[in-house]
């Protein structure tokens, strides 16, 4: 391997270990996190209901709420808020190409789409779209350890996009659930009977 291959080989492996050791410690610190930024949440129960996911998002997403101290309804008829993850996409584009026509580039992006409903379906929080994107070269040399850092890079956003959707319903704290409608009794007036005049 040439020096320049090589010193570029160990930067991405230094890359891809720093971003990995942060998502180890970004889930295991949970809501510790954000707490330092002066964020509670005080959210009534939720019920999650993903549509679309991975299975990377189905698990870290109930384990990144609990961490919070959201409460995670088993029932869908247990919570007053349902939150609906309607989509999650994974892209990625060729953002830059060398002189040799090949690539040397990307961007990834990563979106998560969800909505908020109470429990007659009525939105709470209209569908939304929380997108991440990150830059990385590309070296055909490299394809193995490339192929990682684009994983590792996946699930950093994935994190992130989570944090960011939290953020999001801390905005919900306030929320009650609607009174029912009160129902006025209808009054019925007696119909006169011949002659009783």
């Amino acid at each position: 391997m040439v020096p320049g291959a090589k010193w570029c080989a160990q930067r991405t492996l230094l890359f891809v270990l720093a971003v990995a050791i942060f998502a180890v410690m970004l889930n295991g610190c949970g809501w510790r996190l954000r707490g330092s930024m002066g964020m509670e949440m005080s959210l009534p129960p939720i019920y999650l209901e993903i549509q679309n996911g991975s299975p990377e998002l189905r698990n870290e997403l109930p384990l990144t709420f609990n961490s919070a101290g959201v409460k995670l309804a088993k029932e869908r008829a247990d919570a007053p808020l349902i939150l609906v993850i309607q989509n999650e996409t994974q892209q990625r584009r060729v953002l830059a190409v060398g002189s040799a026509g090949k690539v040397s580039e990307y961007e990834l992006q990563y979106q998560l789409k969800f909505s908020v409903v109470d429990q007659t379906g009525k939105d709470v929080m209209a569908a939304d779209t929380i997108t991440q994107q990150r830059e990385y070269s590309f070296n055909e040399e490299e394809v193995l350890a490339k192929g990682e850092e684009e994983q590792q890079l996946f699930s950093f956003m994935r994190s992130m996009a989570i944090q960011t959707l939290l953020r999001r319903l801390q905005g919900l704290n306030e929320w009650k659930s609607p009174e029912p409608e009160a129902v006025t009794p209808k009054t019925t007036t007696p119909e006169a009977k011949p002659g009783a005049n």
